[in-house]
């Protein structure tokens, strides 16, 4: 049978429910996390029809092995991005600490993750910036790494 998800996406559609559950980043997002950038039309001057700010969405998502004897794992780290069309940069770095506040230091079972997935480590938040191009809309992102595991063939409770 085929896998149904991958390490990534299991991390990805937890962290997804995670804020559209979370009262500080609806508060500034309304539940606008998305898995990429939401444009109809691929242009900086938004359509009717795109999203309006402030939202947030998923940038690269990255793996590396991590070697352990009872089952795979993988060091996972994600870039999640908030945008923002306000005057200055407040709203972006609003929303990026909303996100941090939701999930830094998350871990098992409070992150549940698809089966067969769980968390190893719990996610930590590193570096953050802030993305200015004067033809874009104000851009700012923060890294998150964790550890996500999956039983080895047999090995499954």
């Amino acid at each position: 049978m085929a896998a149904t998800t991958t390490f990534e996406l299991a991390l990805r559609d937890a962290i997804r429910a995670r804020l559209k559950a979370d009262a500080g980043f609806n508060a500034l997002a309304a539940k606008r996390i998305y898995d990429e950038v939401p444009t109809s039309s691929g242009k900086a001057i938004p359509l009717p029809t795109d999203p309006v700010p402030p939202y947030a969405y998923f940038g690269p998502i990255r793996r590396s092995n991590k070697v352990l004897d009872c089952s795979e794992s993988w060091t996972i780290q994600a870039r999640l991005y908030a945008v923002s069309t306000a005057f200055n940069r407040d709203q972006g770095w609003l929303l990026i600490d909303a996100m941090v506040q939701a999930l830094d230091q998350l871990e098992q079972p409070d992150l549940p993750l698809a089966d067969p997935y769980s968390l190893r480590t719990p996610l930590v938040v590193g570096q953050a910036g802030d993305v200015i191009d004067p033809l874009q809309a104000k851009s700012v992102f923060f890294d998150l790494t964790t550890s996500i595991a999956r039983p080895l063939p047999g090995q499954e409770d």
